[in-house]
C-alpha cells in the first residue's frame, strides 16, 4: 500500500469524525474564496462538483452554506473518513461518497462540471496521475494549495499525521512544487489557461484550470 493510502486510511472512527472540521482553519478565507469563485462560475445554476480527497466531507455542507446549489460527489480512499462523511451528510441523491483511488488515471466516475483538490494535491505521491483522472472527469479543475507553487526546487518531505488517540501517528507526504514542475503537470493534462485567485495577505492560492 502506498504512503498516501496507508496514512489517510489509518484514522480510527472517532478521530475521522472530527479531523477535518477544524483542519485548515487558518485558511478559512481561502475556503470562502473557493465558494465565491464557484458562485462566479456557476451562479444559481445547479452544478456537479467532484471533491478529490474529500476526507470526512466537510466541504459538502460548507459550500451549501455559501448558497451554492450543487450535486456533490466526494472521492477518497480512506474507509474511516468516508464512513464519517456518509453518517453526517449522505441521504440524498445530491450527496454521494465514493471509495476510490484518486491517483488512478483511469478512475471511472460520473462526469462532473468541476473537480476540486483542496489541500490534497501536495499530499499525493502521484499528483500527475490524479490530475489526469480529474481531466477525464471534468472540463475544469480547482486547486487550493496549502502553500502556493513558487519558484523553487521540488521537495517532498515526510510528516506525521495524527490518526487516533494515544499519540497514534502515520507518515504522510508533503510536497512543494517548483513553478516548472507544476507547469509541466498542467501541460500534460492539456491545460488551456489558469485563473489564479488569492486573498490579500493569505498564503493560500486557488487555481482554476481550464481544459
Amino acid at each position: 500500500m502506498s504512503i498516501a493510502k496507508n496514512s489517510w486510511s489509518a484514522f480510527d472512527d472517532d478521530t475521522a469524525k472530527i479531523y477535518l472540521d477544524g483542519y485548515g482553519h487558518p485558511s478559512e478565507r481561502s475556503k470562502l474564496l473557493m465558494g465565491s469563485i464557484l458562485k462566479e462560475l456557476f451562479g444559481d445554476t445547479r452544478f456537479h462538483l467532484a471533491d478529490f480527497g474529500c476526507g470526512n466531507g466537510h466541504l459538502c455542507q460548507f459550500f451549501r452554506d455559501q448558497g451554492l446549489t450543487l450535486k456533490y460527489t466526494g472521492w477518497d480512499f480512506s474507509t474511516s473518513l468516508l464512513n464519517a462523511a456518509r453518517a453526517r451528510y449522505a441521504g440524498s441523491d445530491d450527496t454521494v461518497f465514493v471509495e476510490g483511488d484518486i491517483q488512478d488515471p483511469d478512475l471511472q466516475g460520473e462526469p462532473a462540471d468541476i473537480v476540486l483538490f483542496s489541500h490534497v494535491l501536495e499530499t499525493l505521491e502521484s499528483p500527475g496521475a490524479s490530475l489526469a483522472a480529474a481531466r477525464n472527469m471534468a472540463p475544469r479543475i480547482m486547486i487550493r494549495f496549502f502553500e502556493p507553487p513558487a519558484d523553487r526546487h521540488d521537495t517532498a518531505v515526510l510528516r506525521m499525521l495524527d490518526v487516533g488517540p494515544g499519540q497514534k501517528q502515520e507518515p504522510y507526504l508533503r510536497r512543494s512544487f517548483s513553478t516548472d514542475h507544476y507547469d509541466l503537470l498542467l501541460h500534460h493534462i492539456g491545460c488551456k489557461s489558469v485563473d489564479i485567485h488569492q486573498v490579500q495577505s493569505d498564503k493560500d492560492q486557488v487555481h482554476v484550470v481550464q481544459l
